[in-house]
């Protein structure tokens, strides 16, 4: 009785508080489940798209954008009336509203902008719990395992299997828009390889987000070692070389750091900015000789001659410091300017065509997120960066952020790497700045 006197019990303050920490962290929650569900539905997306198509309900996929949704609107509308919604929704929000007026005034139209709304929203769920990725339950790994598993087992069958699955070539139109289910995708007699996503290049996103989040969690070399090795097989077989180069150059560069520094990640992370800078452009100037196979440079080629000069072309004739706007080039087109579709694959061009000149502002804070993480816990934090240095790897062969995997890996990525810059060591990484 006496010890129970010493102690003060709890204030009407820190009864008032404890109910919205329950509710903090059920939101937290729900964000981290919507953002799952999200991957694992990518990851089975060809047979799952197949089945809707079968019984005339191909719409209903696009439940996984509002998984992702859904938990983020509650976790702003929650925190709304106590003025506690974090300064980087708020960022986020004020910049995605600049971009959309600029598209809506050059284009004419809203449409692009609640496109391009849609292919980042995934970004800021991420960012608010990048924990969903870099800290999992012993429950989920085996769950991502699991996932990881099947991606790789049918990407080999699908390697050494004559016969294509079932979904490979089936399309649907849906708003007037020509869909690809599985796409029937070759690289000279080769096929690329594309397992249960829809292509080659959604596997080649999707496979580096679950070998990450394990090479993050599991304990054991040996079985990250064989996690490395399996990943890069199967980005063989896609015969996505912007994919192979960038896990190859992360994993490498990642062994090559001590528990005490990740130099050699930061050096990768800005050699992969500047080629991703300079491929568009300076490139431009050479005169590119020909070259055929399927591991050869003629798709790189194929991008210096005609895709970033037609990308340029279609970005010039709007203002160059803002850019189209919101959705101002690759898929948002077929909707608005379909004759001047151009997919722009490079992470910078998509973005300077999103978002003008603030496309660099972007790119070199993200950049920055990743030079000054520090190292708090040597295996999360250097599966966070290293994922970074993929995507910026990866980003300047393709767009990137029209994948929702790739996507929910840059929000994670980020968001880790900037709480590591948290002064409190025990400061957990799931609250947003």
């Amino acid at each position: 009785m006496t010890a129970s006197l010493l102690v003060p019990g709890p204030s009407a303050d820190t009864a008032a508080r404890a109910p919205a920490a329950a509710g903090r962290a059920a939101d937290e929650t729900a964000l981290v489940a919507g953002l799952w569900v999200a991957i694992a539905l990518t990851v089975f997306e060809g047979p799952l798209r197949y089945g809707l198509n079968q019984v005339g309900a191909d719409a209903a996929y696009f439940l996984r954008d509002l998984v992702m949704v859904v938990p983020l609107v509650v976790y702003v509308v929650r925190r709304l009336p106590v003025g506690a919604v974090p300064t980087s929704v708020s960022v986020f929000f004020a910049l995605i509203a600049v971009h959309a007026a600029v598209a809506v005034l050059n284009l004419g139209t809203a449409v692009p902008a609640v496109y391009g709304l849609k292919l980042l929203l995934p970004v800021l769920c991420a960012w608010l719990v990048p924990q969903a990725l870099w800290r999992v339950s012993p429950g989920l790994l085996r769950a991502v395992a699991l996932m990881w598993l099947a991606t790789v087992a049918f990407a080999a069958i699908d390697q050494f299997r004559e016969e294509q699955f079932r979904w490979v070539g089936a399309g649907v139109e849906l708003g007037g828009i020509d869909v690809q289910i599985g796409r029937d995708w070759q690289s000279g007699d080769v096929k690329r390889v594309a397992g249960l996503t829809r292509s080659s290049i959604h596997l080649a996103n999707v496979l580096p987000l679950l070998s990450f989040v394990l090479l993050a969690a599991l304990p054991s070399r040996a079985l990250r070692a064989g996690v490395c090795a399996a990943t890069l097989a199967v980005l063989v077989w896609t015969t996505q070389k912007g994919a192979i180069l960038g896990f190859g150059l992360a994993v490498l560069a990642w062994a090559a750091c001590t528990r005490e520094a990740l130099r050699p990640l930061k050096l990768a992370l800005i050699a992969s900015l500047l080629l991703m800078l300079l491929a568009p452009t300076v490139l431009l100037q050479f005169d590119m000789p020909s070259d055929q196979g399927v591991f050869s440079m003629e798709s790189f080629i194929e991008r210096i001659e005609r895709m970033w000069p037609e990308a340029w072309q279609w970005i010039g004739e709007y203002p160059a410091a803002l850019g189209v706007g919101l959705g101002g080039i690759g898929g948002a087109q077929r909707f608005y300017a379909p004759d001047r579709f151009n997919a722009a694959d490079n992470l910078f061009v998509f973005l300077f065509a999103n978002a003008g000149v603030m496309a660099l502002v972007y790119l070199l804070a993200a950049t920055a997120a990743g030079l000054r993480a520090r190292l708090r816990e040597p295996q999360r934090d250097g599966a966070a960066l290293a994922a970074l240095v993929f995507l910026f790897a990866y980003g300047i062969v393709i767009s990137l952020l029209e994948d929702p995997t790739a996507v929910i890996l840059l929000g994670a990525a980020l968001g880790a790497l900037v709480r590591t810059r948290s002064d409190r060591p025990g400061a957990t990484r799931g609250g947003a700045p």
